[in-house]
Order: structure tokens, then sequence, then C-alpha cells
């Protein structure tokens, strides 16, 4: 007799991502992204109190992953994400909840280099004026995050999550192309920038394609080619860029 597998853990999608720095990402800039000048935003980021010890980042050591953003237009939008996640640690009644009212959690695989990394993320829909009021100092920053948010956060992160204790850090700029097509591709492109008070600026471009779990490692083998016939190369180093900007804006607290 053949035993059943058993249900087959979820993943909504598979998150192929190519980097771009320095010189690189304006040549990747120019090949992929559009004249329209695409969408801005400003992101901004959570980490520990400014008290902390230099180069601590106790959040994102966790692997916690609080952002927010500040969009073109009216809109913006909070992410609670877990990355790595472990599925051990995200109870049922999680891995079952995808959509409830402006909330929406997706269960993914970010595939950067040779490396993929299983990634929870809650993102909740907020008006702009709500973020920019949060990020200006005029609200507390837990008004940001919806009540969902803050319940997945206590019961799949490791570390409790006192939104009282956090200093937001930013803002990054950030200019972005959706539904950029290349031949059977379908590609986010996403720049982005920080001029620190201390050291030297930062340029990120970041080319990204969500697809179906099932197939995904033909299509990142085509879009690797993809990018080699348009003359560009990704980086080599494929350490997280909201690491990079996190140390890069902390520093400077």
């Amino acid at each position: 007799m053949t035993g059943s597998a058993g249900p087959v853990p979820r993943l909504d999608a598979v998150e192929l991502k190519a980097t771009f720095s320095g010189a690189r990402a304006e040549v990747a800039a120019k090949a992929l992204a559009s004249d329209d000048g695409g969408v801005w935003c400003q992101v901004f980021f959570c980490e520990g109190p400014r008290h902390r010890h230099p180069g601590e980042l106790p959040l994102l050591e966790a692997g916690v992953i609080l952002r927010l953003r500040s969009r073109q237009g009216k809109k913006g939008d909070t992410t609670a994400k877990l990355r790595p996640c472990r599925r051990a640690r995200v109870p049922a009644h999680w891995l079952d909840f995808h959509r409830h009212g402006d909330d929406e959690l997706r269960l993914e695989s970010d595939w950067a280099g040779e490396r993929q990394v299983l990634a929870a993320s809650l993102t909740r829909t907020r008006d702009r004026q709500d973020i920019d009021a949060v990020t200006s100092g005029h609200r507390p920053l837990h008004t940001a995050f919806s009540a969902a948010q803050e319940r997945f956060l206590a019961d799949c992160a490791d570390l409790a999550v006192d939104f009282r204790e956090l200093t937001v850090y930013g803002p990054v700029r950030a200019q972005r192309w959706r539904d950029v097509r290349r031949r059977h591709h379908e590609l986010t492109v996403e720049r982005w920038s920080v001029t620190p008070r201390t050291g030297p600026p930062l340029d990120w471009l970041e080319v990204s394609e969500r697809v179906e779990p099932e197939g995904s490692e033909v299509i990142r083998a085509s879009l690797l080619a993809l990018l080699r016939q348009l003359g560009l190369e990704p980086d080599l180093d494929h350490e997280s860029k909201t690491r990079r900007v996190l140390e890069a804006l902390t520093r400077d607290a």
C-alpha cells in the first residue's frame, strides 16, 4: 500500500530577484525602466530604540521587518514581514489566512542568486495621510499597523515586538515600474536610493518577477538569460538591501 504524501505546504508564489548596485543600477534602469518615471514612493523601516548599541538591528536579526510605504497619490501600506519564516513557528490559523478587509498575507519564496528564503508578509493598505502622520511623528507608530498585524507578530515572531520601543528610520526614496514586459516576462523594476549623513550614497535597482512555484526554475533560467542578452550582470553579493539600508540609516541616528 502506498502511503499518502499529505497536503502540500502552502506556498503562494516564488519571487525571483536580481539586484544591480552602483553603476550597474544606472545601466539596468536605462535597459528596463520606461521613460514615464514610474511611481515614486518613500519607504521607512522600524528598528530598535536609538539608545541601542551601534550596529545592533534586533528586529532584523530576529527575522522581523516592519516597513511603511507612502506612495505617490493617495495610497500607502504597512508590512509586517518574517524573513526567514519558519513554518513551524506559524500557527495553522495563520497558514489558512489569505485576505480579510485591508489585510493580506502572502507566503512566498524569495529567490536571489542561489539562495531561496521563505518569507511571510502581512500587508495592510492604508491612506497615505495615515502613513505620513506616523513618519512625521504626529501619530504613534502603532496606529499605522492593524490589529491583525500585531497579532501576527505576537503569534509568529521570535521576539516580542513593542511598538512603543521602536524608532522609524528613513525615508528611502524609491521609484517603481510595474508590469514591465520583456518577451514573455512580466517584471517589476524598483530603484532605491539613500543619501546617509555619513558614508557614501546607496543606489540599487531590483528586478523581480512573481511566478507560480511549479516551473519556477525554468522561468528563473529564462530571466537570467534575458538579462545577459541585455548586457546586464546582476550583483554576485546578494546581501539584503534591507540590511544595508538599515545599517546606513541607523548609523546616522
